[in-house]
């Protein structure tokens, strides 16, 4: 029988600057000062989120520098969701049986050597030896595609960086906490038409920790743990059209988590959201693929206000990447932090009231299998894809 996990510790850095060894000993010490009536030595395991060119041992390193070498590391590595990948096999790991105690981190420092090219400034762009970006590129063709089909505006791929820009301003740890208007978003640099550098997410440093433990003890812990009720993971399709292949990994993600969630769960079950938005047309896409409304109608649905912090269903209340910056290791477990911080009540002036339950979206890969590769064949094959479901009930 599987057994029910919970989130009794968490710790985040800042979001900026920093090598992925520090952030990621930080993030670990501050998840388990979070939590309570718990020692250390009775850690059994850390999975550790670590991507792109990643260093081999770098989870036995980790634990070496917060005294708790001699544990077993499992080093996870997935592209973009490498995170959330990492949570991922925590959480199966408890739930069966394997282990009580578990450590899930993951990290990613601004001079990580062979990772992707960082400016100090986080924009990558500004240091590649090309004109076109690769990434910017592929989801430039997404957005216009988008566009062409749906009458969607370059008006409302603004409308998506400054609600988090301006959810970022309220947030100490985001990377940008300046609030934006439409006309800064949309006079900002073309990157590659039609986003500008305000529709794109910074590459970053930083790291975020979880304690996992069995909900029947939880509360031992922490007086108010956070159960995890789904995650379900998926990976693009090929042979889909190109727009299409986009929404199916993450609509067959969803209907998976649904499903696991609780009986007759419905999108209407969710109080608060963290969708992935490396770039604005991202955010677009998750909510049609997730149902908060129809395909096509994203565009109209942030500008009625719906995913606002007094919309409906308010999405990305950190700022998400727009304003916290793209940790690649971190970034997907920072949207969990997000929850966690909204189900506890504790998210200040960016409290959704009443947060019962929460929901997380993620995906992506890197190299050819991401957004379709460079022949542009399916913007999702390849590549791995989340969708998570947590509640305080």
């Amino acid at each position: 029988m599987m057994r029910d996990v919970s989130i009794v510790g968490i710790g985040r850095t800042d979001f900026g600057k920093g090598d992925f060894l520090s952030l990621g000993e930080e993030a670990i010490k501050k998840a388990l000062q979070d939590t309570e009536n718990m020692d250390k030595e009775e850690i059994e395991l850390l999975y550790c989120g670590r991507s792109f060119n990643a260093i081999a041992n770098a989870g036995q390193m980790m634990l070496e520098g917060t005294d708790m070498l001699g544990i077993g590391a499992f080093n996870v590595e997935n592209g973009f969701t490498t995170g959330v990948t990492a949570l991922r096999d925590a959480y199966y790991d408890v739930a069966a049986r394997v282990n009580d105690l578990v450590i899930v981190v993951g990290s990613a420092g601004t001079e990580d050597p062979g990772s992707l090219i960082i400016h100090p400034q986080g924009q990558a762009w500004e240091v590649m030896e090309v004109s076109y970006p690769p990434y910017t590129a592929m989801f430039a063709k997404l957005a216009r595609a988008h566009m062409e089909k749906y009458g969607t505006t370059k008006e409302q791929l603004a409308a998506v960086s400054v609600k988090n820009r301006n959810n970022g301003a309220l947030n100490p740890q985001a990377f940008l906490k300046e609030e934006v208007t439409a006309e800064d978003v949309l006079n900002s640099k073309t990157i590659v038409d039609p986003l500008t550098e305000y529709m794109c997410s910074p590459m970053v440093g930083g790291a975020v920790a979880f304690v996992l433990c069995p909900t029947q003890i939880a509360s031992y812990y922490n007086d108010q743990p956070i159960r995890i009720v789904a995650s379900a993971s998926t990976s693009g399709k090929a042979g889909l059209d190109f727009l299409e292949s986009a929404y199916d990994p993450i609509s067959r993600a969803a209907m998976e988590a649904y499903g696991m969630a609780k009986p007759f769960f419905t999108i209407k079950d969710v109080d608060v959201a963290q969708v992935y938005d490396p770039f604005s047309i991202s955010e677009l896409i998750a909510y049609e693929a997730l149902g908060f409304c129809k395909k096509g109608e994203g565009g109209k649905w942030i500008e009625d206000g719906s995913p606002m912090l007094n919309g409906e269903l308010p999405v990305n209340t950190d700022g998400g990447l727009m304003a916290n910056g793209l940790s690649l290791g971190g970034s997907t477990l920072a949207q969990v932090y997000e929850l966690v911080l909204q189900l506890k009540g504790n998210a200040g002036d960016r409290q959704v009231p009443d947060a019962k339950w929460a929901l997380q979206e993620c995906g992506g890969s890197g190299g050819s299998g991401f957004c379709g590769g460079i022949g542009g064949i399916g913007f999702g094959t390849g590549g791995s894809y989340f969708v998570n479901i947590f509640t305080n009930e």
